[in-house]
């Protein structure tokens, strides 16, 4: 299937890089002879069970491809994708997606559809069900340096919230491609606790962000943010520790305080997915619309 995925990449006009640990390098290399491969030393597979490249990895060689080709960032529109994700080829998608991605972070969520086959004889009939998360993004080359070190790797989760919330929480314009250009295979979803790092990573992120403006602005909007900041981080730290550090007499932490903690990270989810949809304007190819 990645064979039919990374094509319909290269159809569109778009130049591919592939990001891979050095192990794997080479296979890629003569698997897809078409892609620029990029091999890294380090990769999320102590926790994440495979060599999957950390993001923060693929934006550094982004940045990179940009200063090689003599290129510069304000001018430059580049992205991340999952590697499952098909994309049609769509009248003007390459003019569309520069267009729009520059000086904002262009999210895009998936149509799923029932095999590989299915591609090809896609028709558009209005009524397509997205997905909830994104699995590609596009954005300016100057965007590409708002990412810090982070444990978010590709093939795991929550990476695709915590790009668009540190776009809006840095202050650059979020859209969503609201088409059908995205075409994926539907199969199951299953994480296992490793998912709770990825919870922990991403309010702590967060957080981390929202502190750093905290006592900044003197007015009454910048005292009620602070007021809420500190409330919930004060709380999040007490249900973390709650919900991980062993209970009285045990060595396990109590049920009770673990059932808080999934609870607690299941609502911020909640409240991520939703105010990332409501500040995200929504932007159209009519291209896609049609058969």
């Amino acid at each position: 299937m990645q064979a039919a995925t990374v094509a319909s990449w290269l159809a569109c006009g778009f130049e591919v890089i592939s990001v891979n640990g050095a192990a794997e390098a080479d296979a890629v290399r003569k698997a897809y002879p078409d892609v620029m491969v990029i091999p890294v030393s380090a990769t999320a597979e102590r926790f994440a069970k495979k060599p999957v490249p950390f993001i923060h990895d693929m934006l550094k060689v982004l940045r990179q491809a940009i200063a090689a080709r003599g290129l510069t960032p304000d001018t430059c529109v580049a992205g991340i994708i999952n590697a499952d994700i098909y994309l049609r080829n769509v009248t003007g998608l390459k003019e569309f997606i520069q267009r729009e991605a520059h000086g904002s972070l262009l999210c895009g969520p998936r149509v799923d559809v029932a095999d590989q086959e299915s591609f090809a004889r896609f028709t558009p009939t209005g009524a397509e069900t997205y997905s909830i998360g994104y699995d590609y993004f596009f954005m300016s080359g100057t965007a590409l340096e708002d990412y810090a070190d982070s444990p978010f790797c590709m093939g795991m989760p929550f990476w695709d919230y915590w790009m668009p919330l540190v776009t809006l929480l840095k202050g650059m314009p979020l859209k969503t491609f609201t088409s059908p250009v995205a075409l994926h295979v539907h199969h199951d979803t299953r994480w296992d606790d490793t998912i709770y790092l990825f919870f922990h990573a991403l309010i702590t992120y967060v957080i981390e962000l929202a502190r750093r403006t905290r006592g900044q602005n003197p007015s009454a909007a910048g005292r009620q943010f602070d007021l809420f900041f500190d409330f919930v981080s004060h709380l999040y730290g007490a249900v973390f520790t709650r919900g991980t550090e062993p209970a009285k007499d045990s060595a396990t932490p109590d049920a009770a305080g673990v059932a808080m903690l999934a609870d607690f990270y299941d609502r911020f989810q909640q409240v991520a997915v939703h105010h990332i949809k409501a500040q995200a304007a929504p932007v159209t190819l009519a291209e896609a619309l049609t058969p």
